[in-house]
């Protein structure tokens, strides 16, 4: 894989001549090789760029002492049958036998950038990046867990342990055993996540990307970047963007074998995956498959669920099978075709009962949803000249959920429920990049694309059926100004850039939307960055959210309001309304980065957004409703027979008369339309740091801490003179502060790391005393050993201390009884992982 550090500043000769001769002081310990090769030319200011087969399982010996650039890659290559070639700004490292990245090698990965369009322009943001190697350390074993295990990430929205919540509307569901992002916790449709800078199919309901189809054995890293970039990548990146890279090339065959449960009983899972690939001279293959099945938690297997039916399940009974393909092949001088599929089936089982003491089967709800997801994207990249390439890039994808739950009362089947969501998504895109121009500091950048794409949204729920298409065309530009580079050799101005964006959608259903986006960094020194990031972004309402339709109810005036005449009624409307325009938010970052030493790494971001227009029910309560001010846009008096029959006539399933007498407009004293609308305003502000430090002790023993938090705040207010409620820090919402700090110990033969996971309490505000719950601390263990010859065996011992959710009030049997968005009801995990490189 080509690795890239530096920005890529389009350097004069002469200026990065110099650059590669300044002396520079490192100290690196005894590590991987390409990691090494990255602090190097991250040091340095140079792009580098390197085969992932070459450098794979090759060590770098310690690095001391005063060096160029030159001299220090130089050194770290000694005896590794590699050799570097140095040219302005830029060193390629390639075999001995004289093949190069640049002259149309397979082995040689494109360069991919998250945040941005443009090769090697540095994000004002900090990013996130989590590695293959960092997967396996933490015992994560898909990018479900991936997810939340990030402290920016909140456990809700569309997973897996997802309970019958309150939360947010629509958004924290389990329909089909799916996980997603969720930065911030505004919601999973409000990040955006990529394959390989590439949007895939919808699942669900949510507009989401399902990671868990993509076997884990496939990805290289995933990074994130947590700041708004509509701009750069349209609509749903609000909270940010999650690019999960795979692997570019392999050659052989690797096999994992997994198997593990929870000590308190359920979650049985058993997993197996194999990768194998092989390259050739102008192309490469990769395939991955992964099979993984996990056995449901009753509710009679934890002590905190005594509010619950014993049968009930309070995580799914869930298996699925995941293939992945990717391929690349030259065709021609500078021409590469490249092309990524996904594959996954599987099925989930749910149990909720009705009462606490019967079985399921005599009074509650057996649910089985089967799922698949299909989507190819194949990309056409053309190297036009040494500074512009053109990339052609496609979508097309499906995803099935096709749920049927049997329902029981008095001991025998009464009816059947029956929930289909069928996704369709497309899309074409064409992006040109390159330099336009010289300014002392290097090359102006531009990147500017256009493209076309739609989704299809199918749903079947009981007898009803929602048929929707929305088509969307794009176009956007993206201009990179090098302001200050290290060539130049500027007092405290060491490299200064600014970067700035612009899009333009039309949605065939929301209409047009704008969105800029403004970034500046600044290092006065090469070891301190600083970055201001300023940008506005969108998010379409999903077609769920639009066109499931609306219930119309006639019902006694009674609470609703005071001063009417007897015997009056209210017509509600209540549900989704098709006149929705896209959410909108504005966003700024500030951060700054330090790298007082090779081997060591502090960041620290303040962030704020302020979202507006979010969809939204404007009622929490109906009470008293017809008489307030403050809801008089909601209410129409004295509403005629024709607007009354109207409405009716719309509704799912017509009028619903709970009054008890036969309908009669004259009546109805008011229209109450309670459908969700563009009106709820939110804020989420908040600090991210994140710390790394690595310590070699020679012979090859390295240790490693990481740290990494949020602490945020978040607000909303759903109409103008109603008050602002908390976010954060209340039930079903993320809490105040997350935090995982980490220690990976390793030798050339063992490697143990343990991991602490805080999340902080919140409050349960769901009734007139609202309790605390308390804070959540798991502590993970992890130990991989080499037994030689491409043998690793691992032991996970996951939440060791037994953390436990406290229970929290409930209404009903089948409401969930802890906050299944925060805290997980795995308890204790224990797990033993044999993996062999044949």
């Amino acid at each position: 894989m080509a690795l890239m550090a530096g920005a890529a500043l389009g350097c004069l000769p002469a200026a990065a001549q110099a650059q590669q001769q300044e002396k520079i002081a490192f100290d690196l310990p005894a590590q991987d090789l390409g990691d090494a090769l990255r602090s190097v030319a991250a040091r340095g200011a140079i792009e580098l760029y390197a085969s992932a087969d070459d450098l794979e399982g090759l060590k770098a010996p310690r690095l001391e002492g005063s060096l160029t650039t030159r001299e220090a890659i130089e050194a770290l290559l000694r005896g590794t049958g590699l050799v570097a070639r140095f040219e302005p700004g830029a060193v390629t490292i390639r075999r001995a036998d004289g093949r190069r990245a640049s002259e149309g090698d397979a082995q040689s990965d494109p360069i991919v950038v998250t945040g941005s369009r443009i090769r090697g322009a540095p994000s004002a943001v900090p990013l996130t990046t989590v590695t293959s190697e960092d997967i396996r350390n933490g015992g994560l074993n898909d990018l479900g867990e991936v997810a939340r295990s990030l402290p920016q990430n909140f456990g809700g929205g569309q997973n897996p342990g997802i309970g019958n919540t309150q939360g947010a509307a629509n958004e924290n569901v389990n329909v089909n055993g799916a996980s997603t992002f969720n930065l911030r916790g505004i919601g999973p449709n409000a990040t955006l996540t990529l394959i390989n800078g590439n949007r895939f199919a919808f699942s669900g309901v949510n507009s989401v990307i399902d990671v868990s189809a993509i076997p884990v054995a496939a990805v290289d890293r995933v990074e994130v970047i947590a700041d708004g970039a509509s701009a750069i990548y349209g609509a749903d990146a609000v909270a940010g963007v999650v690019n999960i890279i795979l692997k570019r090339s392999y050659e052989g065959v690797s096999t994992t074998a997994r198997v593990g449960g929870s000590t308190e009983g359920g979650n049985f899972q058993q997993q197996f995956s194999a990768l194998a690939g092989t390259s050739w001279s102008t192309g490469g293959i990769l395939a991955a498959y992964d099979a993984s099945t996990n056995t449901s938690i009753q509710a009679n297997a934890r002590s905190y669920t005594a509010s619950t039916n014993p049968a009930s399940t309070i995580l799914p009974d869930l298996r699925r099978h995941a293939i992945l393909l990717s391929a690349h092949q030259a065709l021609g001088a500078g021409i590469e075709l490249s092309a990524d599929m996904i594959y996954k089936t599987g099925r989930q089982r749910l149990a909720s009962a009705f009462t606490l003491s019967q079985p399921v089967t005599q009074s509650g709800i057996l649910t089985r949803t089967e799922f698949e997801t299909f989507g190819i994207a194949p990309k056409v990249t053309v190297d036009l000249s040494n500074d512009w390439t053109l990339e052609i890039l496609g979508f097309y994808g499906t995803d099935t959920t096709d749920g049927l739950s049997r329902i029981f009362a008095g001991g025998a089947q009464t009816g059947t429920g029956v929930r289909i969501y069928d996704n369709r998504n497309f899309s074409i895109e064409a992006g040109l990049q390159g330099a336009l121009f010289e300014l002392p500091a290097g090359s102006v950048r531009i990147a500017a694309g256009a493209g076309y794409r739609s989704s299809v949204f199918d749903a079947r729920l009981d007898a009803r059926t929602i048929e929707r298409v929305r088509k969307n065309y794009f176009a956007y530009g993206e201009l990179f100004v090098p302001i200050t580079s290290p060539e130049q050799g500027i007092a405290l101005a060491h490299r200064t850039s600014l970067t700035g964006a612009l899009r333009y959608e039309d949605n065939s259903d929301s209409g047009d939307v704008v969105t800029p986006k403004l970034g500046f960094v600044y290092e006065p020194i090469a070891e301190l960055t600083f970055g201001v990031s300023w940008g506005k972004s969108f998010k379409l309402p999903t077609l769920l959210q639009q066109y499931s339709g609306y219930a119309a109810v006639l019902a006694p005036v009674g609470g609703f309001g005071q001063g009417f005449p007897p015997g009056s009624t209210v017509a509600v409307a209540l549900g989704a309304s098709e006149i929705l325009e896209p959410e909108r938010s504005e966003n700024w970052t500030f951060s700054a980065t330090a790298r007082p030493a090779a081997n060591l790494e502090l960041s620290a971001s303040y962030f704020h957004i302020d979202y507006t227009d979010r969809v939204a029910p404007p009622l929490v309560s109906s009470a008293g409703v017809l008489n307030n001010p403050v809801f008089a846009d909601l209410v129409t008096f004295n509403p005629s027979a024709a607007l009354l029959d109207a409405l009716f006539s719309r509704a799912n399933g017509g009028l619903q008369n709970a009054t008890g007498a036969p309908y009669n407009p004259s009546r109805v004293v008011a229209l109450l339309d309670a459908r969700s609308r563009n009106i709820a305003q939110q804020t989420y502000s908040g600090i991210d740091v994140s710390a790394r430090y690595d310590l070699s002790f020679g012979d090859d023993r390295q240790l490693s801490l990481s740290l990494g938090g949020t602490c945020m705040d978040s607000t909303q207010r759903l109409l103008p003179g109603l008050p602002v409620t908390e976010l954060a820090g209340t039930i079903f919402f993320p809490p105040h502060l997350r935090a995982r700090a980490g220690a990976t110990f390793t030798t050339k033969r063992i490697s143990l790391s343990s991991f602490v996971n805080y999340t902080g309490g919140v409050t349960d505000n769901r009734r007139p005393t609202q309790p605390q719950l308390s804070s959540f601390t798991a502590l993970d263990l992890t130990a991989r050993l080499s037994l030689g010859h491409g043998t690793e065996i691992a032991f996970n011992a996951l939440n060791i201390f037994n953390e436990k959710p406290e229970p929290i009030f409930t209404a009903a049997a089948f409401d969930t009884p802890f906050d299944t968005t925060n805290y997980s009801a795995v308890g204790r995990f224990l797990g033993l992982t044999i993996r062999h490189d044949w």
